[in-house]
């Protein structure tokens, strides 16, 4: 029997690659271990040197000595899953003989892919200006580059919403894309309404879906029993506070 996989992650608060990566893994019934480390903290320097190459999370781990398998970098780690972890394909969310069969599912399969590529290795004015910070209400003043990225993620939630059910996800079941996006989420509520940034109605509705989600609520719920503040991960002024830091 696999030793089962331990995931590593940052502060709930504040660390939106970690969401990822755990959201993924719950959502496709992956069973695992979590450890949290405090980022930037010299506590999580140990565990960083001995898991994690690029010293950053989250990093996946199982298996012993000659055996022990290290999957970094969430896009990796959403690779590896698919392959190895889970009975479901991740870009569809469909089981794996189903998601093969016809030509929908792989235009469906291309898409998912791709959107979650542009996430990963772009958007920077959004990720940038509003860090994920999921105990605050923030106003910031974006800039042009993170307004366009809002449009674009906008433009991507509404293509691949249309025709769908009120409540869907981006592609109908959950699938690897809505784990990638699920930041997003967290960042629209703590900043747009307070910053006075506009959002679609069909944005507004998903991000509602998103919010619903019992495994994005119990990251949350766990991510307002944290106290630790991080400087380099607050932006603009901060409103309000939810959770144990409230008021």
């Amino acid at each position: 029997m696999m030793q089962q996989p331990l995931l590593i992650i940052g502060n709930k608060n504040y660390s939106s690659w970690s969401l990822r990566a755990w959201l993924l893994l719950k959502a496709f019934n992956i069973d695992f271990d979590e450890q949290l480390i405090e980022l930037f903290h010299p506590s999580a320097t140990a565990i960083l040197d001995e898991h994690a190459p690029t010293g950053k999370v989250p990093v996946l781990v199982y298996g012993e000595n000659d055996e022990k398998v290290t999957v970094w970098d969430t896009l990796a780690i959403a690779i590896h899953a698919n392959d190895y972890l889970t009975d479901l394909d991740v870009w569809t969310g469909l089981n794996k003989s189903d998601a093969k069969n016809n030509t929908s599912n792989r235009i469906n399969s291309a898409y998912c892919q791709s959107i979650i590529a542009e996430m990963h290795s772009g958007l920077m004015g959004i990720r940038s200006e509003m860090p994920m910070n999921i105990r605050a209400t923030a106003k910031i003043q974006p800039s042009a580059a993170c307004l366009k990225d809002i449009a674009r993620i906008e433009n991507i939630f509404a293509d691949c919403l249309k025709n769908r059910s009120k409540d869907s996800y981006l592609f109908g079941a959950f699938t690897a894309a809505d784990a990638f996006f699920a930041p997003v989420v967290l960042r629209l509520q703590t900043y747009a309404v307070a910053s006075g940034i506009p959002l679609k109605p069909i944005t507004k509705q998903y991000c509602v879906t998103m919010l619903n989600n019992l495994h994005i609520q119990a990251w949350i719920n766990s991510a307002l029993k944290e106290t630790r503040v991080i400087k380099e991960d607050e932006a603009g002024e901060i409103l309000s506070l939810n959770g144990v830091l409230g008021h």
